[in-house]
């Protein structure tokens, strides 16, 4: 069930990011916490305790391969989704307001 959960929360966790790559409003401080603060760390942490949890058992087995394999997917797609918002970040411009108080770097 982690693994699962982690592959659809590194899911969610790009689908916010490419929302914001797309649609500039939704670049705000409350969608990056989202993302880098407990998306994409949650979805790292319950990929890896699955992987750790199974490193030493047998792998033929189906069920257990397809865990392992949930959990690497969640891994991928969290670790492209804090890429995506940190190159954000790092290419974002700084608006700062001017005299009139309208919003100028826009």
């Amino acid at each position: 069930m982690l693994a699962l959960a982690s592959a659809w929360i590194g899911l969610v966790s790009l689908l916010l990011a490419g929302t914001m790559i797309l649609y500039r409003a939704a670049f705000t401080d409350l969608t990056v916490t989202l993302v880098l603060y407990f998306a994409s760390p949650g979805a790292l942490c319950l990929a890896g305790l699955v992987l750790w949890a199974h490193r030493n058992e047998d792998s033929t087995d189906p069920a257990l391969q397809a865990q392992r394999l949930q959990a690497k997917v969640g891994i991928g797609l969290a670790l492209a989704a804090a890429a995506a918002v940190y190159v954000l970040v790092i290419r974002a411009a700084r608006i700062t307001p001017d005299w009139t108080g309208n919003a100028a770097g826009i």
